[in-house]
């Protein structure tokens, strides 16, 4: 169900390097995506879809996955999860399926408080 592009070089190419980290993109973070990507699990029911996050990213108080978010392609915020260190880092959002066929781009993100901002582009094919 859902394509998952884990390079957004088409929406990044214009920003410089070392401002969001994405598997191709990975700056001076090489090496780190394996444990900063989000991982993206879909689920469909209806006309919703669930969408489980996980990073695989251990957790403690001086090193830990702050966030996860996931944004439309335009630019709506469709579910955010803040965690505390003591969290796993998995969260799962609903929303809505695209009407008409149409794939649904979706931004995926993860924050780490030590290694930034890392980005999955996907789209949600109905």
């Amino acid at each position: 169900m859902a394509d998952v592009e884990c390079c957004a070089a088409s929406a990044l190419g214009k920003l410089p390097e070392n401002v969001i980290y994405t598997k191709d993109r990975q700056g001076r973070w090489k090496g780190k995506a394996g444990s900063h990507l989000p991982i993206i699990d879909v689920q469909k029911s209806g006309d919703k879809v669930t969408l489980q996050l996980q990073t695989r990213h251990g957790m403690s108080e001086s090193h830990y996955i702050v966030r996860h978010t996931v944004v439309n392609g335009e630019g709506q915020v469709l579910g955010a999860k803040t965690f505390h260190w003591k969290d796993e880092p998995v969260s799962s959002f609903e929303i809505d399926v695209p009407s008409g066929g149409k794939a649904k781009e979706l931004f995926v993100m993860s924050y780490c408080n030590l290694h930034d901002l890392w980005l999955v582009q996907t789209k949600l094919e109905v």
